[in-house]
């Protein structure tokens, strides 16, 4: 019987720990659950934090208009937020599922025994803030700075313009706007925290540095230093050898009884008061009955005293010069040259187009149109009372293959152009083959000057009836050193080898038929003749020939 209790008393205790057991177990199993669920969602906290931190944003936008979306990479925060994310949890919180499974059971019921904390927002080390792209972007647009308020003179009228605002970024309060914006980037358990920036929230646009109200000057103080300070300047036939020249000056004290400045700020000048003194002025340089200064191709500057006028200053133009120079209220000068006057009073030039005779150099130069079209070599009428007749002469016909008649003489030419009268006139010489220099001393023309047949064709085919015609030089006798007739008697321009000219220039050679054609495109058309007369012009004209001295 004692056995038998013995027994059941066994089999009690084995059943009492195996249920014992069988609940331990239970129960270890229901906290293990517990716990792997426990950190599953640690875990998936962890994950949706970290993976937030690629997703803030900041969003710039300038006047509603977007510049850009930031993330943490780009602002250089990525780096330092996850770090900080990270270390809100522990080691064990950042193990996956599996990871956390395999641990120890003691690991593991260890962890389950941690307080677990609420996580915290996270926000970035704002120290490690780096806003260059967003900058960059901001500055790639396109903006106008702002324009200070001035005074300004145009044509005599001081104008003062208002300062006008531009939208070149205020640097300053741009970054730190944007700082203050980055502040509110976030990592939070729920997601990121987004934010964004308006630029015109704030003081974003740099302003005007000076604005009317804090302008120094007025029109006024402007207008009465500038007069203090003003000279003007007038040169009278600025370096003329011929004419009366020099300087007169208005000074700042004679300015201030012309100039003066109205409440409009426009710059007034007293009319009567200048035109006084340019008149005064005027008088002094002006010459009466003088010779002509013409601008020859050769001598240059050259008075030619058969031709006479009065050189007259334009004071009207003066004062004009004068009264634009004034309206600046800078300091300058003013060119004032006489000008050429006929008797009639009108202006005297020879015009664009006209034919020099050079007798001093033996030389015929034509200009058409303001073009130099030939400058040649030329023999004159002889010393022995056949010169050729100074003057101012007008080309008036022309005539081609012609015999020419006098008394000793009888000559074909192919070009001939009328100048004094009808006898004497331009013409080409077949028989010559010397040309310049002073042939014409011992064996001058008649009268006519004569010229190098290329020449002559040229200037026959573009001359026009009426075109001046100006014969000027001494014209006396010049016995040539050792009686060498290829010296020339002046050592100018195109008559010596010394003698400085442009590179690429044909020099003309004393004695010899060469001549310059400066006008490459001009060529000299064909002379339309019956085929007949073609065939021996001479012969066909020689029956009427031209009487010419």
């Amino acid at each position: 019987m004692k056995k038998h209790r013995a027994l059941w008393v066994v089999i009690i205790v084995i059943l009492v720990l195996a249920a014992a057991a069988a609940g331990v177990w239970f129960w270890l199993q229901s906290r293990l659950d517990e716990t792997q669920q426990a950190h599953q969602a640690v875990y998936a906290e962890y994950q949706a934090m970290t993976a937030a931190v690629d997703q803030a944003t900041l969003t710039v936008t300038e006047d509603g208009s977007p510049i850009g979306d930031y993330d943490m990479q780009t602002l250089g925060l990525r780096d330092g937020l996850l770090v900080r994310v990270t270390s809100q949890f522990s080691e064990i919180d950042r193990l996956s599922d599996k990871q956390f499974a395999a641990l120890p059971l003691e690991d593991r019921l260890g962890w389950a025994k941690q307080e677990l904390k609420p996580t915290a927002t996270v926000t970035p080390d704002l120290g490690q803030l780096d806003l260059s792209a967003v900058l960059a972007d901001l500055q790639s647009v396109r903006r106008t700075a702002p324009e200070d308020a001035y005074i300004e003179l145009v044509d005599g009228v001081y104008t003062v313009h208002d300062a006008v605002d531009g939208d070149e970024l205020n640097l300053p309060a741009v970054q730190e706007g944007l700082q203050n914006a980055a502040a509110g980037l976030a990592v939070t358990p729920s997601g990121a925290q987004n934010a964004s920036f308006e630029l015109t929230s704030v003081d974003c646009y740099r302003k005007p540095a000076v604005t009317t109200d804090s302008l120094t000057d007025t029109p006024d103080s402007l207008f009465r230093t500038a007069l203090a300070e003003l000279t003007v300047k007038v040169d009278f036939n600025k370096d003329s050898e011929f004419l009366p020249h020099g300087e007169e000056t208005l000074t700042s004290h004679d300015l201030a009884s012309i100039l003066d400045l109205d409440a409009g700020g426009t710059v007034t000048v007293d009319e009567k008061v200048l035109a006084e003194t340019i008149s005064k002025w005027a008088t002094k340089y002006n010459q009466y009955d003088a010779p002509f200064i013409f601008d020859s191709w050769v001598k240059g500057l050259t008075q030619i005293d058969f031709v006479t006028c009065d050189y007259l200053i334009d004071a009207q133009s003066v004062m004009a010069q004068i009264r634009a120079q004034l309206l600046t209220m800078e300091s300058g000068e003013v060119d004032a040259d006489a000008a050429c006057y006929d008797k009639n009073g009108k202006p005297f030039s020879l015009g664009e187009s006209y034919v020099e005779v050079d007798f001093d150099n033996q030389q015929m130069t034509f200009i058409k149109d303001g073009r130099l079209i030939v400058n040649t070599n030329i023999v004159s009428g002889a010393l022995n009372g056949h010169q050729t007749p100074t003057g101012l002469y007008e080309a008036h016909g022309k005539e081609h293959d012609v015999w020419l008649k006098g008394d000793d003489y009888l000559v074909f030419v192919k070009y001939w152009v009328s100048v004094v009268g009808d006898l004497i006139g331009l013409h080409d010489a077949s028989w010559r083959d010397n040309f310049g220099a002073s042939f014409y001393v011992y064996g001058g023309s008649h009268g006519c000057v004569n010229t190098p047949e290329q020449a002559m064709a040229l200037i026959w085919n573009l001359i026009e009836d009426g075109t001046p015609v100006l014969m000027h030089g001494q014209n006396k006798w010049y016995e040539p050193a050792n009686g060498n007739p290829y010296e020339t008697k002046n050592p100018v321009r195109g008559t010596t080898s010394d003698v400085k000219v442009e590179p690429g220039t044909l020099v003309l050679t004393p004695g010899s038929s060469r001549i310059e054609i400066y006008a490459d495109d001009v060529v000299a058309p064909k002379i339309e003749t019956d085929t007949e007369t073609d065939t021996d012009a001479a012969d066909a004209s020689a029956a009427n020939p031209k009487p010419v001295s």
